[in-house]
Formats: C-alpha cells, sequence, structure tokens
C-alpha cells in the first residue's frame, strides 16, 4: 500500500553516482540508506560489480526482501542465480532463485509496496513481476534506460551508485544472446550487503 508519507517522495532524484566503493559507503552513511553489490561473472572472468544504493527509507519491506535474498534466505539466494534476460536499451533481469529460467515460483509474494520511485533514469533497480498487481518475489531488473512506461507498474527501490558499475552494465547489454539470455550464461558469482543501518527519518 502507498501511504501517504511514502508520496512525499515521489521520487524524481538525480541519480548520484562516486569513483569508489568507499565513496559510495559514505553517501549512503549521510542518507540512512543501504549499499549492496552484485559481482556479476561469465565464464570464470569477472565483468564487474553493480554496487547499488537501497532506498530504505521509501521501500522498507521491498530493500528487506532484496537484502535476505542476498544474504541467502535459505536455498533461496541471489548468489550462483544467473542474469537470464536482456533487452538492449531497456533492462537487464535476474534473480530468479528457483531454477534461473525465468518462470521459477519461490512461493511467495510481495505487495507493491510504494510506486514512489521512479523510472527515469539508468540504473534504477525494481522487482519484476509477471504482469499482475502485488506478484513481485524474486526477481528484479536494472534499467539501461530512462524507463516511464513501467511507473505504477513495477516497484523500483534503488539506484546504482558505482560508476564503473555503467561500464559493467554496457557490457552485459552487448553480449551475445540466445532468446535474450546471454550466452555463455552469465551469474551472479558474489552478493553482498555492504552497508546496513537504520534509515535516517
Amino acid at each position: 500500500h502507498c501511504t501517504g508519507t511514502a508520496t512525499v517522495f515521489f521520487v524524481s532524484e538525480m541519480p548520484q553516482t562516486f569513483p569508489s566503493e568507499a565513496e559510495c559507503m559514505v553517501h549512503c552513511q549521510s542518507t540512512g540508506r543501504a549499499l549492496v553489490s552484485l559481482t556479476l561473472s561469465q565464464s570464470g572472468e569477472t565483468l564487474g560489480n553493480i554496487v547499488i544504493s537501497l532506498f530504505t527509507d521509501i521501500c522498507p519491506k521491498t530493500c528487506e526482501n532484496f537484502m535476505n535474498l542476498i544474504k541467502g534466505k535459505g536455498s533461496m539466494q541471489y548468489q550462483g542465480s544467473p542474469i537470464h534476460r536482456v533487452v538492449a536499451k531497456a533492462y537487464i533481469q535476474g534473480g530468479d532463485v528457483v531454477d534461473g529460467t525465468g518462470k521459477g515460483d519461490p512461493k511467495y509474494e510481495l505487495p507493491d509496496e510504494t510506486f514512489a520511485v521512479k523510472h527515469d533514469a539508468a540504473g534504477i533497480i525494481g522487482m519484476a513481476n509477471n504482469g499482475q498487481p502485488h506478484s513481485g518475489a524474486t526477481q528484479f531488473y536494472i534499467s539501461l534506460n530512462p524507463l516511464p512506461w513501467m511507473d505504477g507498474k513495477r516497484v523500483a527501490f534503488g539506484q546504482v551508485v558505482l560508476e564503473s558499475s555503467f561500464g559493467v552494465l554496457k557490457a552485459v547489454e552487448g553480449l551475445s544472446l540466445n532468446n535474450e539470455r546471454p550466452v555463455p550464461e552469465v551469474t551472479i558469482s558474489e552478493a553482498r550487503v555492504l552497508l546496513e543501518q537504520t534509515p535516517v527519518t
């Protein structure tokens, strides 16, 4: 549910990016937000790190779900799962922690917490769903361009903040694909919570 206080944000923040993880950390410490990292690899070679500030002050439940999957919640965890879909000039998608096909059913659904965060830049992360309200769970996407048509339909909850991460996204966008899936497979070889704190209110 979108609460009255959440709509105050109606977020269209100018994306802030930083040249190092340390500077990303300082920025997130000042905002009270969480900072996470997904390392992408292909054929044993590291493509790089996607470092993301999670908007824990705007979408706390969505961010908590995402961080639980980074930490590993039982058998469900992002580490080892693939980036199973790449749509050039639009987004990359991953997070199927069940079977990696993009069709795995994790047996739970996440309510749409708020649509306050807009898809107005590259590097916005949000929860994928099956096209129906309140059907997100584990799969996520990261935008490669502004995607205004997703506003009000997908819950965005964070922003890529490390400058070099955008190069990693472009590299993945340019990979050979078979039915929108990278060949050879791209996986999340490491998933880390870099900073977790109580949001500033």
